[in-house]
């Protein structure tokens, strides 16, 4: 079974992604993937009401996901390195960006 990673980065919806849809047209399962890096955790616009919008966001994504058969997977670090691993772990073929 062909598998694909969809990283997702800034676009988090479902509808009309171009990662997402690519991911979906090449593979039999995706697996979609935000990772959260220090890039998104120590930057100096992260407050609490920023930091709280992002988890609604990905909350939302994940909702939109599950109606859908799937799940958002989320990791905390550097977005090369858990990417590689996520897709090393599910045996990925492609991981669109």
């Amino acid at each position: 079974m062909r598998v694909s990673v969809a990283l997702f980065t800034a676009d988090l919806r479902v509808h009309d992604n171009p990662v997402l849809d690519g991911a979906l047209r090449e593979a039999e399962s995706v697996v979609p993937l935000f990772v959260i890096d220090s890039g998104i955790r120590d930057a100096d616009f992260v407050v609490p009401n920023r930091a709280a919008f992002l988890a609604d966001c990905l909350a939302d994504l994940d909702a939109a996901l599950r109606a859908r058969g799937g799940r958002l997977v989320v990791r905390r670090g550097e977005v090369v390195q858990e990417t590689c691993r996520v897709a090393a772990r599910v045996g990925a073929g492609a991981v669109h960006v």
